[in-house]
């Protein structure tokens, strides 16, 4: 379908609906919580796995639910990292000759590799609302903060 991804109920209640079109009453709700690491990760993939997953717990973001799409979020994430260290040892460049003796200097494909690890952690860290940008599209219901006119005002009376 055309045009940007529908928002989800609960986003869409927090955020307002100013359009008024209806919501889904029938959407499901998963179980919150901390999904299980994926077995298959190694040190590095499941420490990253267990960290976001806590972060996101912590602003009641991540159910059971979105195991698979946090799997995708860290091994992007892990392919990334692998590919900055590749390049600080290898450099981004790398030096060849062709069959006429002519030296060519090329990009080192991790760079290109890297970029497009970037592109997609950039989209899943959106996803789980894990940028500032993304933060400021979703409003947190909490207890109102007293105004300090108001309490002076009820002091006076």
């Amino acid at each position: 379908m055309p045009g940007p991804p529908k928002t989800p109920t609960h986003l869409a209640l927090v955020k307002g609906n100013p359009s008024k079109r209806a919501l889904n009453k029938n959407e499901p709700k998963p179980p919150s919580g901390v999904p299980p690491t994926p077995k298959h990760f190694d040190k590095q993939g499941k420490y990253w796995f267990k960290r976001m997953a806590d972060e996101l717990n912590a602003i009641g973001v991540i159910s059971q639910l979105d195991a698979r799409a946090l799997e995708l979020l860290v091994e992007a994430y892990t392919e990334y990292r692998h590919h900055c260290d590749t390049l600080e040892v290898e450099g981004y460049t790398y030096r060849t000759e062709t069959n006429t003796g002519d030296v060519l200097i090329k990009a080192h494909p991790a760079a290109m590799m890297k970029a497009d690890a970037w592109k997609r952690i950039r989209a899943m860290l959106g996803e789980f609302g894990m940028t500032p940008a993304s933060r400021t599209k979703v409003g947190v219901n909490g207890p109102a903060a007293a105004d300090p006119l108001e309490e002076f005002l009820k002091k006076r009376k």
